[in-house]
């Protein structure tokens, strides 16, 4: 890959990973596009982001969670924070630091609690389950 794409994955990871929530949920929110060229570079770009920094990664899921108004974001996270979960080679759990293991314990039990949503409900309770069997 030349330097120039590096530098592009670069930025857009920091754009991602960075403070603000918008292009996070933004990229999450299009993961569930219909064309499959714009769904397999964002997949990548997601991937990038969860090699170069699980936690945050993470992190920001769980924010989306908590705190997107959009329903349709909020499903989209639970069920990728399920995948990054699930015990195969892409498990993130183990290479999470205590800290983030912990405020995503908590986080998940607050956003059951919190959400209207039934369906949403049901996939955070979902994630809860794995996560509780990844102990």
């Amino acid at each position: 890959m030349d330097p120039e794409s590096t530098q592009l994955q670069q930025a857009l990871i920091a754009s991602f990973l960075g403070p603000d929530p918008e292009p996070f949920e933004s990229l999450i929110s299009h993961l569930m596009s219909s064309s499959n060229e714009q769904r397999s570079h964002l997949e990548l770009l997601f991937n990038l982001c969860k090699q170069s920094d699980p936690n945050l990664l993470s992190l920001k899921l769980a924010q989306i969670l908590q705190f997107s108004p959009r329903l349709e974001a909020r499903a989209t996270a639970a069920i990728l924070l399920r995948k990054q979960l699930t015990r195969d080679d892409s498990c993130l759990w183990p290479r999470l630091s205590a800290s983030t293991q912990s405020s995503l314990k908590s986080i998940l039990l607050q956003c059951i609690q919190g959400e209207d949503a039934k369906t949403i409900s049901k996939k955070l309770c979902d994630t809860v389950a794995i996560g509780y069997f990844l102990q």
